[in-house]
């Protein structure tokens, strides 16, 4: 079992804004049917997850039962945790995609649950109802809801066009006013680096796109840094040797400004299903460094120990 498990589960620590402590988080992937949006459009040009969904469900929806199968076999294990985030390659609240009676199950169990505090899920804006939110939130049973909606780029050209989101932003607006209205916290994603911007450039836009989800009243935002799944836009690029994923030394500028400004941001994990090709780095004598330093802001808000390293000083301006 404990094989299985481990292969749509996991345990891990994170930093809690509201207990200003670190926290285990359970992390559980469900194959959902994969992304509707992704199936209608071909998706975001970074977007590799409905690889992953495809390989599983082959684009089918696993009946609510399979959903509460691996739900309860995964649950003695995370026994400690103080919030489940739920990823599924999509939409949480598509019932296309996840049972609605799989989430009514869900949340009544999560409830009586004495440990968990709080459910993450992430959703695209045309899914989120006030009935599916005044259902969850009343099921929970006084547990918080957290929604995580990927923004991505406060321009719309580098939103709509560059990363093909599909999103406007009086949609956003209207999404996060109605899930604060309703008592459920709001995660927002924003994008680090998408294909189409220089290294230069996509810092500001990421420092932007920041200030605006704040400036909205998102409770608290996950920068997701490029990296390169096969199967994406992003990967053809790559390929062409015309784009590369940012550099870490631009991540830990976002991070000194996260620290001054108190921003609650935190910085998304370097690695995902299907494994990416490129991830953000440096050079090869300080990424390791680096890397260690990131995690523990990851876990604790403060970094690590961080290399001198000439390298910092090559920071280019190219599209690449």
């Amino acid at each position: 079992m404990g094989a299985l498990t481990d292969s749509y589960s996991s345990l891990g620590l994170k930093y809690s804004f509201k207990e200003k402590r670190s926290i285990e988080k359970w992390t559980l992937m469900l194959p959902g049917s994969g992304c509707e949006y992704w199936k209608k459009t071909g998706g975001c040009t970074m977007c590799g997850f409905n690889n992953s969904t495809q390989k599983y469900t082959h684009g089918y929806r696993f009946p609510s039962l399979a959903f509460w199968l691996m739900y309860k076999m995964a649950l003695s294990s995370a026994s400690q945790a103080k919030e489940l985030l739920i990823y599924n390659g999509g939409s949480f609240f598509n019932d296309n995609e996840i049972p609605a009676s799989f989430k009514r199950w869900l949340y009544q169990d999560l409830a009586k649950n004495p440990s968990i505090e709080e459910l993450f899920v992430e959703s695209r804006c045309e899914y989120i109802s006030q009935d599916k939110l005044v259902e969850a939130m009343s099921l929970l049973g006084g547990k918080k809801l957290t929604v995580a909606i990927g923004l991505e780029s406060q321009n719309d050209h580098v939103r709509n066009k560059l990363i093909r989101k599909g999103l406007s932003k009086k949609m956003f607006e209207e999404k996060v006013a109605l899930l604060r209205e309703l008592g459920v916290q709001v995660s927002a994603y924003v994008f680090l680096k998408p294909v189409g911007l220089s290294e230069k450039e996509a810092l500001e836009e990421t420092i932007k796109t920041i200030e605006y989800a704040l400036s909205v009243e998102v409770n608290k935002i996950d920068l997701s840094c490029a990296f390169i799944q096969e199967g994406t836009k992003m990967a053809e690029a790559y390929h062409r040797g015309e784009f590369q994923p940012p550099s870490l030394w631009s991540i830990l500028e976002i991070i000194e400004l996260v620290q001054k400004n108190n921003w609650p941001v935190s910085i998304g994990g370097f690695t995902d299903e299907p494994p990416p090709i490129a991830v953000p780095s440096a050079c090869p004598d300080c990424s390791p460094q680096i890397y260690k330093a990131i995690e523990q802001f990851r876990q604790t808000r403060h970094l690590g120990f961080l290399p001198d390293c000439t390298c910092k000083n090559k920071l280019g301006n190219s599209n690449s």
